[in-house]
């Protein structure tokens, strides 16, 4: 009688499973954002609050943007740190698999170095210089992954990192 009134009781906990879990387990959010991936391709480019509104940010390279949302030619992206707008003029849509490689110079530096970091706002590992050429790798927001290819201090040739995006331009 035991065993029989264990096999109703757990038949019970695996129909009342059955019926429960699917409402646990949540849908897709249709209202989910799409990310896709844009090159600026006409420096400097203004990121704004909103369409035809202040400025946030300048984007000065031709470098990899993510963006959201389309409407009466303004792309949404948080390429400055926040949520902005930028106009469709001023990028090139990108597919998945296409890798933008080209050298950028370090430049717009007025004092002391730019940083070359282990993570976006990360520590510091190296400084670079106005004039430094750079392979940007990936970008993330406003920051670049970059492989340092030359430039006046040697010691830094060949290094990674992060550095902000504002101060790299690229042809």
């Amino acid at each position: 009688m035991k065993k029989a009134i264990q096999n109703i009781v757990f038949s019970g906990v695996n129909i009342t499973l059955l019926i429960v879990i699917p409402f646990l387990i949540k849908a897709p959010n249709a209202n989910a954002q799409s990310i896709q991936s844009a090159v600026v391709i006409d420096p400097p480019s203004n990121v704004r609050v909103k369409p035809n509104g202040a400025i946030i940010c300048a984007i000065r390279s031709q470098t990899s943007i993510a963006i959201y949302d389309y409407k009466n030619g303004w792309y949404k992206t948080d390429v400055c740190g926040r949520s902005g707008y930028i106009h469709q003029s001023q990028i090139r849509l990108q597919a998945d698999s296409e890798v933008v490689e080209a050298y950028c110079g370090v430049t717009g530096i007025q004092t002391g170095q730019l940083a070359l970091r282990l993570s976006p706002n990360g520590k510091s590992k190296a400084g670079l210089n106005n004039g430094n050429t750079v392979l940007p790798l990936k970008t993330q927001g406003n920051w670049s992954y970059v492989r340092v290819i030359s430039g006046p201090n040697n010691r830094v040739n060949g290094l990674e990192g992060w550095v902000n995006s504002n101060y790299i331009a690229c042809p």
